[in-house]
């Protein structure tokens, strides 16, 4: 053995074996869990008090909860909610009483992790790991989904039931898995009645796309039924008015034009559109007759919420809303990315792609975690409380931070709106409340804003009320402040 070949076989006994290269498998779970990260990193960062929805099903939980284990005076605290009342706000006060606000956020987050790994798995499963990755990616990167994974209302844990169902319909087979599709699409409609409109677009994807499809979607269907069916049997007429009052025959609470809302939506979803617009072109060309059907089935069911409010003219939850849009635009759009980044030289438009869909929520998300906050009433309130009932525009809210003060009862402006002029003044004359506290900026309802001006001139006119602060910035906007008259 010569020198130069000892000294080659001491080299490679001293320098370590080289490592393979990660697997295909490998990195793109590691990418998925780099998208998910990101969505966690954009969502936990967000900070505001309680959102009027919030504060509504977790005020509306406790009082059943005291209902049910101390027989506490229930009143009609489910009325007007555009879900079962004893579902979602009944968990969310169970989890505030376990961890406070924090905890019911982190519930929508963890619906949202889950589903983006619902859709990751329905596309991988028909498509391949790389429409899995990019369907996920689709969904996380989207500004309503941050806001809506970080915010504690019904919508999240509703969105994960359809996009479950969506996973169970296209990948499982067997009439046992289609019994629970049927159970996890009834319980979406029970949580949100408007989830329902969804609930036939979940089965006629699994009509087409499904192991069995038409022989599971019946079974599907039937168990659906059977299960609302039983639910309007024994609280039809409740819901009837619940669901006449939130959706069928729904009134809008803040008016907007159809451009306005039109703009809205396109400033979060124009680049999933457009993406939607090209799978669908693809889809038509790719052979499969299932595709199109499946694809034009998800976008269409993706602009029923949104055209509904436009319809209506409502902007209250029009940007939350697009959430569901996303997770229906996530498969078909997760599909036409695959299909291009397979094309030479394309791997880097869709990765450049994905990057810019990626800086949306930077911006969307915290935009729309700007409402009203309340800690400086809160702390107003604290520096001075006293017993009675107090009256609010923002009285979920302030009823939420305040629920640890003993003796503070609360009421919302707009039912004493409701009344009338008349029993508006008779309210300040009879010196009913102990403190009233409004904002002087509009309520984005000419008759709410109306009524807001016939209270506040009666204060002004009372001799039993003062203003116990001077008026204090309500938000940014010039002319948005606190308003805090008190009694005595």
């Amino acid at each position: 053995m010569t020198t130069a070949t000892l000294m080659r076989s001491e080299a490679s006994q001293i320098t370590p074996a080289a490592r393979p290269p990660m697997s295909r498998a490998k990195r793109q779970w590691l990418l998925l869990g780099l998208v998910l990260a990101y969505g966690v990193a954009l969502a936990v960062r967000l900070r505001n008090t309680a959102f009027i929805d919030e504060a509504l099903y977790i005020n509306a939980g406790n009082a059943y909860l005291d209902y049910w284990s101390e027989g506490r005076p229930l009143g009609d605290a489910g009325a007007f909610f555009s879900g079962l009342p004893a579902l979602y706000p009944v968990l969310a006060a169970l989890l505030d009483s376990v961890g406070g606000l924090y905890l019911v956020r982190a519930f929508s987050l963890l619906c949202v992790l889950g589903t983006a790994m619902a859709l990751y798995g329905t596309a991988r499963h028909l498509w391949g790991k790389r429409a899995g990755l990019l369907a996920a990616a689709t969904f996380m990167l989207s500004g309503p989904v941050i806001f809506t994974g970080w915010l504690g209302t019904f919508d999240a844990p509703v969105i994960f039931l359809l996009a479950s169902g969506l996973w169970i319909g296209l990948t499982r087979k067997g009439y046992p898995s289609a019994v629970l599709l049927g159970a996890v699409l009834a319980l979406a409609a029970m949580t949100k009645y408007t989830a329902g409109i969804f609930v036939p677009v979940v089965l006629a994807a699994t009509l087409v796309l499904g192991v069995l499809g038409a022989r599971r979607a019946l079974v599907a269907a039937g168990v659906a039924l059977g299960i609302l069916a039983t639910l309007w049997a024994v609280w039809g007429e409740s819901i009837a008015r619940d669901v006449a009052f939130t959706t069928t025959d729904r009134t809008a609470l803040s008016p907007t034009t159809t451009g306005a809302l039109l703009g809205l939506a396109g400033d979060h979803l124009i680049v999933v559109l457009l993406l939607a617009a090209v799978s669908l072109v693809l889809m038509f060309r790719a052979g499969d007759r299932r595709l199109p059907i499946l694809g034009s089935g998800l976008v269409l069911a993706s602009m029923a919420l949104p055209i509904g409010q436009m319809i209506l003219g409502e902007a209250v939850s029009f940007e939350k809303h697009l959430a569901y849009s996303v997770m229906l635009l996530a498969l078909p759009v997760g599909w036409g990315l695959a299909r291009i980044s397979r094309y030479p030289l394309m791997v880097t438009p869709v990765v450049i792609t994905v990057m810019i869909m990626a800086l949306f929520p930077l911006v969307r998300a915290d935009a729309m975690y700007r409402w009203t906050n309340v800690q400086s009433v809160v702390t107003a309130i604290e520096s001075d409380p006293r017993e009675g009932l107090y009256i609010s525009s923002s009285t979920d809210a302030l009823d939420y931070h305040t629920s640890d003060l003993p003796g503070v009862a609360w009421e919302t402006t707009f039912e004493l709106y409701f009344e009338g002029e008349g029993s508006i003044r008779s309210a300040v004359d009879d010196e009913r409340y102990q403190a009233v506290i409004l904002r002087s900026s509009t309520l984005g309802n000419p008759e709410q804003d109306a009524a807001q001006a016939v209270l506040l001139d009666a204060l002004e006119e009372s001799s039993a009320y003062s203003l116990a602060f001077e008026p204090f910035p309500a938000s940014p906007a010039p002319g948005d402040n606190w308003l805090i008259y008190t009694r005595g």
